[in-house]
């Protein structure tokens, strides 16, 4: 199947997707990405978080959904992304914790903290901060790392 990547825009949530086409249009999106992909982005991030739920290994779709995700620097998408990070063991590790960040680090633990009725919150506050004792990232590091991120996937 070929994916139309406007149709598929509008019509997303009623659109059966396997995993070869949550790729290509995972590629297409790399190339095409609007400001308002950003719905059809956590769609296709589920969809990969619940496909590795059930399997080994972390395919090249769930890594590049969870990266345009967090291209698009929204603070509550760090939901969908530690989703995605905790879907099985191999996503945990293969999933890089600054993917965690996508509204920079102080915006994202300010949501984070804010919180406060997440079930997932103190699990996540608890990473975050041991992520960033361990790495030392600033805001400027996690850009250059998901810019190298997109560079490997464009090329």
């Amino acid at each position: 199947m070929s994916i139309d990547l406007d149709q598929l825009r509008t019509t997303f949530t009623n659109t059966p997707l396997d995993e070869a086409d949550r790729e290509e249009a995972l590629h297409l999106l790399l190339r095409e990405r609007r400001d308002d992909d950003a719905d059809l982005l956590r769609h296709l991030l589920a969809e990969e978080t619940a496909a590795h739920q059930e399997g080994w290994g972390v395919r090249d779709a769930m890594v590049l959904a969870a990266l345009l995700l967090a291209e698009c620097g929204r603070e509550e998408d760090v939901w969908a992304l530690w989703e995605a990070k905790n879907a099985s063991f191999d996503t945990m590790a293969g999933l890089d914790g600054f993917l965690l960040f996508p509204a920079g680090i102080a915006g994202t633990t300010a949501h984070v903290i804010a919180s406060e009725q997440h079930a997932e919150r103190d699990d996540l506050m608890t990473y975050m901060s041991e992520y960033l004792e361990y790495e030392k990232l600033t805001d400027e590091d996690i850009r250059e790392h998901i810019a190298g991120l997109r560079s490997h996937y464009e090329s």
